[in-house]
């Protein structure tokens, strides 16, 4: 049974690996630069939004990546930087904290993730999002990464966007009425996430 597990595991990793690939070259390929509008960055809560319909009459830049972790995303800034964007919207950590990654080496990813933008870009306004609840056996190391942040945001003078609070049900675990999966959101999770970005995506 441990043997069918890890061969699971490994075909599950290749066949990802290949995902990568395509995601991370298509939109290598989609950019055009200089065109700017807002980056919403991140894994699949991000990957599978729909930020044109949220945002209708926003220039909105999907560039989240299902499964992605912070060291993954430290590494695909380039189009980011070629697009030249006005605004970007920064969620990652949760996929870290699944594959057993401390919550200080995700830390030093984001603040570097945040510090390399701001010198490749620095027309542009830079937010940091906390990481959402899922499963509750997550809450502590979330909250933990989410304290630190905190700390990473005030030390840049740039937005935090606290969604940690919205999600939680009240014991570190995602709320079960806009998940089913306890990671992943339904559409009444996305309306809530809209709600919590809308001032400062529209903001002018």
């Amino acid at each position: 049974m441990q043997d069918m597990r890890s061969l699971s595991s490994y075909f599950g990793e290749l066949i990802m690996r290949r995902l990568w690939v395509q995601w991370r070259t298509g939109i290598e390929s989609a950019v055009v630069p200089g065109s700017g509008g807002v980056v919403f960055l991140e894994d699949s809560l991000t990957h599978v939004g729909r930020w044109d319909l949220m945002f209708p009459d926003l220039a909105s830049r999907n560039f989240g990546i299902s499964g992605e972790r912070s060291d993954q995303l430290l590494m695909r800034l380039n189009p980011i930087i070629r697009l030249q964007p006005s605004k970007l919207f920064l969620l990652i950590g949760t996929n870290d904290l699944a594959r057993g990654r401390t919550v200080e080496s995700v830390g030093r990813d984001v603040a570097s993730i945040l510090d390399q933008l701001a010198a490749a870009v620095p027309s542009c306004r830079l937010h940091l999002q906390t990481a959402m609840p899922r499963a509750r056996k997550f809450g502590s190391r979330i909250k933990a990464l989410n304290t630190i942040y905190a700390g990473i945001a005030a030390q840049r003078n740039i937005p935090l966007i606290d969604l940690f609070p919205l999600f939680d049900d009240g014991t570190g675990q995602i709320r079960k009425e806009v998940t089913n999966d306890d990671l992943h959101l339904l559409g009444a999770g996305y309306a809530i996430w809209r709600k919590a970005l809308a001032p400062y995506v529209l903001a002018a």
